[in-house]
Parts: structure tokens; C-alpha cells; sequence
């Protein structure tokens, strides 16, 4: 399957007629080309470069190079969110996926084959064996059931995994629909194909687990720990009745680890009575006995999780499962929270799923009591809820809400600011899904605060709290004039010395003294730091706006995605052009009683220095270090900031 291209028939909606930037050959029907540096166009003699309106006879004639890898809008702005969530490997991608089976695919009557061998009971199949000890019966076990059996658990692996890419496939199409609400009719008969390709795949999934076992599964994680026989006779071979209690401990906990988060029945986890054994020989005195004596109690355990599910399985829950939306990621960004869920929890998904709202991104779910008790109480990948009060308890079909109108120009777009729209959490979400930088720096003006800067996390919290504001710009739009000249190290301080620290200048009078304080000595060393490296550019444009932050613990978001990865709004590197890297002697500036100048010695004013913020930190928020005579380390950063008159 080939990358998403914009076709005439996509609808623009508020983009219709937006102005383009665009390279073409003399001719009526030349090709469009998004940049002059296309090969398709490099070589022509005449190449001329104006502006066009975008509309379908501006998109039929778009190079399909260009298309794929060029850009045809200014990064960061309406027109680029756009076009990258429908083109590329988004919309228009993922509306040409998961809406059929194709030759992979497995089909109905495979997935009736596994699931009549996953489903055998112990004296009825190939399963019986699997409790077996390696070395003993098994070689005599039926070669062929057995990869018979192997084959019908890679058929259930196929198709959950088939579901999943499924689900976050629609999970994606929704959330594009959800920014840009004019495209459904659009996409109606192609979602409507997607979602019977998934209720198709969800049915065969069904089929591989029963439920009976999910709901024993979720009686296991109820257990309470049992009362260990470490006095047993039968456990000897495990040495004293204390030694004995933790290795018959820790087959508990093994068994209940994987018992509770597995689809599998409980007899499939007998093997781990095994380990027990893994230091004996197998002629040792007793150890046939103590194996046995161990699968007897893992039945107990197994009866006593029965009998906790027998007077709750009867009582069904409705309840509600958030998917991840902002947290499944565009397709080959990496993992997301449904690549985590679990054998039992993707069980649970598939066998008591009853009705989508594909809007609020949200599934019903009809659970047994057991199962509800876990989902509401354990870790889960997904978020699940009770349904509101007042909601119906028998669900339907998802309700026709009003589109709110989207994502439309005049949020992030180059607009006058007079016509700016105030941001909400839905634009952000796009900007972070989207944007290649997403987590930089944004000149914003709030009704309270006036202008400031912040993170885009710290924007993301402020607007899911209610504040009420506009963009201004980010980093990456200032102006590329203002560092014409910056970018190479010599041309910051007029100096052809390239050493990243400068040497330390003690003698007031010299022309180099305080140098190392100076904004232009921050961004010599920010520029050799970066050297050969493209963000330069990016990191120089954080520094200025960074400059002007009053409290530079705001800069330090402590965040992480969805993937473990940090957020932070611009490389490490430009903490070091933006706080100094020396601590400062405040003996002159303290009174003679503090100080070791002779009594009566006024000290030195502050001066400038009156308006420093000292950090007491370093930017991570450690190395703590208290105020004194001796320095401050001004080196920052996140825990403590106060004005250095202070």
C-alpha cells in the first residue's frame, strides 16, 4: 500500500482557497511542485514560482513526489496540521486499511478449526499433555496434535493481532474526522466498511477464548493469599518448613502473576509446579510425590477462585472503556497503550464489547460481576468507568452529536492577531499528534496573564483547566532574520577563539571580565554546542524566547509520552547558554556582620544583579544547595527561584 495522496474529490472544507506557495513549468496543466528543489523540476529552464489558491484543480495538478514527501504549508500552522493528518500515512492511508480481509488474513472456518482445539478439555486433547514433565510421558506425546494445537494458538495471536491493528486503524479515522468534522460524509461508506471489517475480526477473536475462563481469571486476582502447607510432609524434599513456605510463596505468586492476566485455562499453568524442582535430580527421594502434592494445590487454589466468582458471575455491570486517543500514535511513530494490553484484558474486549461511540471514542462493555470488580479495581492498560447517572443502561448506537466546526485557520496560522481564535485542548491535541516539533516554546496571550511563554505541555494543562488565550507564534516562526550572522561561533563575540569555555577572567579591569555572564557569550556557547548539527537554528530562537520566562521553572515540564520518551521544549544544550556556570561570591554584597570586611565597611549595591533569579538546584531539581555567605550556584534551575535581592 502506497502513502495517502490528496485527491481532487477529498473535501478542503475552511481551507478551500487558502494561499500556496508553488514551482511550475510554463503550461495551463504544468505540474505544481512544492518545492524548487524537486527533480522533476530542477532541470527545466524556466521554473517560476507564485501563488495559487488551493481547491481540487490546484490539488489534480499537485506532483505526486511532491505529495508524498514535500510540504505545502508553512510547519506548524493550520494548512500543515491538515494536510499531514489526511495525507502521508494518515486519513486517506488509513481509510485504505484494515476494510477488507486480504490473502493473509485468516479465515472463518480456520478460526472454527482453532478454536474446537484450543477449547478441548484435559482428557479429550493434545492440551492434556502440556502439564506434562519434560523428559518423562512427553516423548511419548502425539507430535502431530501438538503442532496442531501450536498451529490454532498462532491462528488466535494472527487475528488478535489483526483486531488490534483494526481497532487503532478506526481509533485514528475518528480522531482526523473529529479535527476536521467536514470530511464524514466524505468518508461515510469508508468508515462504514472499517467497521464491518472490525466487528468481522472481533467475532473471530470471540471465538478463540471463552469466557467461562476470563471470569475464573478475574476470581484468581480476587484471591486473598492462602495459607501455605509448608509443613506438609510431602514438601520435604524443599528442605525446612520455612524454606519450604517460600519457594511454595513464590509458586503462588507465580501461578496467581499469570494466571490472572492470561486467556489461557488454569491447567495450562500446572508447569510452574516444575520449578519447585529445578535443583533436584529427578531420581531425588520424594520429588514425584512433592510435584503431585503441588498440582493438588493449585487445584484448591483454582477451586477457591471458582467458588469467589460462583455468587457474582450472575451480575452484570455496564461499564465504560475510554480508548486511548491522543495515545495511539500515527502509524510507524512507535507503540501505544493498546500495543500493552494483556491476554486477558484483550479477551475481556472482544467477548463482552456490545456498542461503539466512535465520537467520544469510548466502547460498552456488559461484564460479569468478577470481571467488572478487576477492571474498575486492577492496573489496566485502558481506563474504564462507571456509566454516568442517569445514562441508559441498555446501550445502542452511538448518537449524532453537532460538529463544533474543527480545526479552521486563525489558530496557529500567520493570521493578525486581531483575528486570532482562542486555542482549545482539541487544537493542541492536533498540534501534538501532527507537528513534527510539537513541544517548543509559544509566545501566547492569556485574558489574565498577558504575554507570556510556555511549554506546550504547560499550554495543554492551562487549557484543559479553562484558560482562555491565543497563540502568538512558536519558536520555529521568528523570524529567521534575527539570526543571520549568529549561527557561527566567531561572528557571536568578534573572537576567532572557538573554545567552548572561555577561561575565567578575575582582573576587573580587562576588557573579558564578566564576559562569561554576557547573552552574547550564552549563545557562542550554544552554537558550539550545537555545531554541525541542524537545530542550531531552532536552539538559538528557544534561547530568546527562554530569556524572557521570569521563573525558569516553568521551562522544566517533567513530562514523558506515551512511549517513556521526555518532553522537553528545547535540546539540553540550551540550558547552558541560559544560565550561567559559575557560583557567585555574595560576600561583598552581604553586611560587615555577615561578612569577614572590617567592621563598619558598607557593602557594594547590587546594581543589575538586583534582578537575577538564583536557582538553588540544578535543572533536574537536584544537587540541592543552601543559601550562604560562601556562593550560590546560579548553574539552575527547578526547585527554588527568588530574586537575588532577596
Amino acid at each position: 500500500m502506497t502513502y495517502g495522496l490528496l485527491t481532487p474529490d477529498v473535501p478542503l472544507g475552511p481551507f478551500e482557497g487558502a494561499r500556496i506557495t508553488v514551482w511550475s513549468t510554463p503550461g495551463k496543466q504544468a505540474k505544481l511542485h512544492a518545492a524548487h528543489s524537486c527533480s522533476y523540476v530542477r532541470l527545466a529552464r524556466t521554473v517560476t514560482e507564485r501563488e495559487v489558491p488551493l481547491d481540487a484543480a490546484a490539488v489534480g495538478r499537485m506532483c505526486p513526489k511532491c505529495m508524498t514527501h514535500g510540504s505545502w504549508a508553512r510547519e506548524g500552522t493550520g494548512l500543515d496540521i491538515f494536510l499531514r493528518t489526511v495525507t502521508g500515512l494518515g486519513l486517506l492511508y488509513e481509510m485504505a486499511s484494515y476494510n477488507e480481509a486480504d490473502e493473509e488474513a485468516c479465515t472463518d472456518s480456520e478460526v472454527a478449526q482453532a478454536a474446537s482445539l484450543l477449547h478441548l478439555t484435559p482428557s479429550s486433547g493434545p492440551a492434556a499433555t502440556t502439564s506434562q514433565e519434560p523428559g518423562g510421558d512427553a516423548e511419548d506425546e502425539d507430535e502431530s496434535a501438538w503442532d496442531e494445537l501450536q498451529d490454532a494458538r498462532r491462528v488466535r495471536e494472527l487475528v488478535f493481532a489483526e483486531w488490534l491493528g483494526a481497532l487503532a486503524s478506526l481509533i485514528r479515522v475518528h480522531q482526523a474526522l473529529g479535527l476536521f468534522p467536514w470530511l464524514r460524509n466524505w468518508a461515510a461508506a469508508g468508515v462504514r466498511r472499517k467497521d464491518e471489517r472490525l466487528e468481522a475480526l472481533r467475532s473471530q477473536a470471540e471465538q478463540l477464548v471463552k469466557r467461562s475462563t476470563l471470569v475464573l481469571a478475574a476470581g484468581v486476582a480476587a484471591l486473598e493469599k492462602p495459607a501455605i502447607p509448608s509443613d506438609d510432609p510431602a514438601f520435604g524434599p524443599l528442605g525446612s518448613p520455612a524454606e519450604a513456605a517460600v519457594q511454595l510463596t513464590s509458586l503462588w505468586q507465580r501461578w496467581q502473576s499469570c494466571a490472572k492476566d492470561s486467556w489461557e485455562p488454569l491447567r495450562e499453568h500446572e508447569h510452574l509446579v516444575y520449578q519447585l524442582a529445578d535443583t533436584m535430580s529427578s531420581r531425588r527421594k520424594g520429588r514425584a510425590q512433592m510435584l503431585e502434592r503441588a498440582r493438588v494445590l493449585l487445584a484448591k487454589w483454582e477451586e477457591q477462585a471458582a467458588h469467589t466468582v460462583a455468587s457474582g458471575e450472575a451480575d452484570e455491570r455496564v461499564l465504560l472503556v475510554r480508548l486511548p486517543g491522543g495515545s495511539v500514535p500515527v502509524r510507524g511513530s512507535g507503540t501505544s497503550v493498546l500495543d500493552r494490553l494483556g491476554e486477558w484484558e484483550r479477551g475481556v474486549l472482544v467477548s463482552y464489547t456490545v456498542a461503539a461511540d466512535w465520537q467520544e471514542l469510548t466502547l460498552t462493555l456488559r461484564v460479569p460481576g468478577p470481571v467488572a470488580a478487576q477492571l474498575l479495581s486492577r492496573r489496566c492498560a485502558l481506563s474504564y468507568e462507571k456509566p454516568p447517572a442517569g445514562a441508559g443502561g441498555a446501550p445502542g448506537e452511538s448518537a449524532t452529536r453537532e460538529d463544533t466546526g474543527g480545526l479552521a485557520p486563525g489558530v496557529f496560522d500567520d493570521t493578525p492577531v486581531t483575528g486570532r481564535r482562542l486555542v482549545t485542548p482539541k487544537d493542541l491535541a492536533a498540534l501534538r499528534s501532527s507537528g513534527r516539533d510539537p513541544e517548543q516554546l509559544y509566545v501566547v496571550l492569556g485574558v489574565e496573564a498577558g504575554v507570556e511563554v510556555v511549554p506546550l505541555s504547560v499550554l495543554e494543562r492551562r487549557c484543559a483547566a479553562g484558560w482562555q488565550g491565543v497563540i502568538i507564534a512558536g519558536a520555529r516562526d521568528l523570524p529567521e532574520a534575527l539570526f543571520e550572522g549568529r549561527q557561527a561561533p566567531a561572528a557571536v563575540t568578534g573572537m576567532q577563539d572557538t573554545a567552548l569555555w572561555a577561561p575565567r577572567v578575575f582582573d576587573p579591569c580587562d576588557e573579558a571580565f564578566g564576559r562569561s555572564l554576557s547573552v552574547a557569550e550564552g549563545e557562542r556557547v550554544l552554537v558550539l554546542l550545537c555545531e554541525g548539527r541542524r537545530e542550531v537554528g531552532q536552539a538559538l530562537r528557544s534561547l530568546v524566547l527562554a530569556r524572557t520566562v521570569p521563573d525558569l521553572r516553568t521551562l522544566d515540564v517533567g513530562e514523558y509520552d506515551d512511549r517513556g520518551n521526555a518532553r522537553r521544549p528545547f535540546v539540553a544544550d540550551v540550558w547552558n547558554a541560559l544560565l550561567a556556570m559559575e557560583q557567585l561570591d555574595l560576600e561583598p554584597f552581604l553586611a560587615d556582620s555577615e561578612s569577614g570586611r572590617p567592621p563598619g565597611t558598607p557593602p557594594l549595591p547590587l546594581g543589575v544583579l538586583a534582578d537575577v533569579q538564583v536557582y538553588t538546584t540544578d535543572a533536574a531539581g537536584q544537587y540541592w544547595k543552601s543559601f550562604s555567605a560562601i556562593g550560590v550556584s546560579t548553574r539552575a534551575a527547578s526547585a527554588v527561584a527568588m530574586p537575588f535581592a532577596a
